[in-house]
C-alpha cells in the first residue's frame, strides 16, 4: 500500500501526484499541513526526518524529496518517464535539477510572498519578489529555447523532467507572474500536459484549486 504525506497547495506535493497518477498507482493520500505544524509531529518525522512535504510510504519503505520519490517510482515500475538508458537519464536529471534549483526557487519567492505570506499572516518582502521575477526572466527564456526545439523538456519523450516543472509553474497564475505568457512553446506544452488525465485527476486547474481551499478556510 502506497501513502502520500502532504499538502495540496505544495507544488512538491503535486509533482508525486502526478507521477502516481501518470503510473496509474493506488494511493493513500494523507493530508499533512505544514501550516499547522502536522510536520514537525514526531510520527512524521519518523518518516522525513527534514520534516518537510511530501513524504511516502510504500509497505513500510519511507522516502522523501519529490525527485527522488519520483526517480524511485519510476524505476520500480520500469516507467519510460525515467528510461534505463543512462544519458537519457543523465539529461533528464539535469533539466529536472535546473527546474527544482533555478526556476522553483525563483517562483518560490513570488509565491510565497504574494500569496502565502499574507495567507499566515506574515509580512511580505518586495525586494524577494522583485529578484525572483528578476530570475525568471533570465529562466524562461532558457525553457522556451529548448521546449521550441523539442515537444517535451529532456527531448521527443515524456520524462519526470515535465513532471517536475509542470508542478513548480502551475502557482504562476495564482503568483500574478504575467510574463510567462510571452512564451509561446512553454504556453503550448503546460496546455498541453495540464489537460491529460495525471494532472486532471488532482484538480482542473492549480489556481482554481488554491483560491477554494483559501476560500473554504475563510468561511466564504
Amino acid at each position: 500500500m502506497i501513502k502520500l504525506y502532504g499538502l495540496g497547495l505544495s507544488f512538491n506535493v503535486s509533482k508525486v501526484r502526478y507521477c502516481l497518477n501518470h503510473l496509474n498507482l493506488q494511493y493513500e493520500w494523507v493530508q499533512t499541513n505544514p501550516i499547522a505544524g502536522e510536520n514537525r509531529a514526531e510520527e512524521y518525522l519518523k518518516l522525513c526526518p527534514t520534516g518537510k512535504v511530501p513524504a511516502i510510504d510504500i509497505d513500510g519503505f519511507t522516502l522523501f524529496e519529490s525527485n527522488a520519490i519520483n526517480r524511485y517510482l519510476a524505476v520500480a515500475n520500469n516507467s519510460p518517464l525515467y528510461p534505463q538508458d543512462n544519458k537519457k537519464r543523465a539529461v533528464i536529471d539535469a533539466w529536472m535539477d535546473y527546474a527544482s534549483i533555478h526556476v522553483g526557487q525563483a517562483l518560490g519567492r513570488v509565491l510565497f510572498n504574494r500569496v502565502f505570506a499574507p495567507m499566515t499572516g506574515q509580512k511580505s518582502d518586495e525586494e524577494s519578489v522583485r529578484v525572483g521575477l528578476e530570475f525568471l526572466d533570465k529562466y524562461f527564456p532558457v525553457l522556451e529555447k529548448q521546449l521550441s526545439q523539442n515537444p517535451y523538456l529532456a527531448g521527443r519523450d515524456m520524462s519526470l523532467a515535465d513532471l517536475n516543472l509542470l508542478a513548480i509553474l502551475d502557482p504562476c497564475e495564482l503568483a500574478q507572474i504575467k510574463t510567462i505568457d510571452q512564451y509561446p512553446s512553454l504556453k503550448k506544452w503546460r496546455a498541453g500536459l495540464k489537460a491529460q488525465p495525471f494532472y486532471q485527476k488532482c484538480y482542473k486547474d492549480y489556481s482554481q484549486f488554491v483560491m477554494e481551499a483559501m476560500n473554504a478556510k475563510a468561511g466564504k
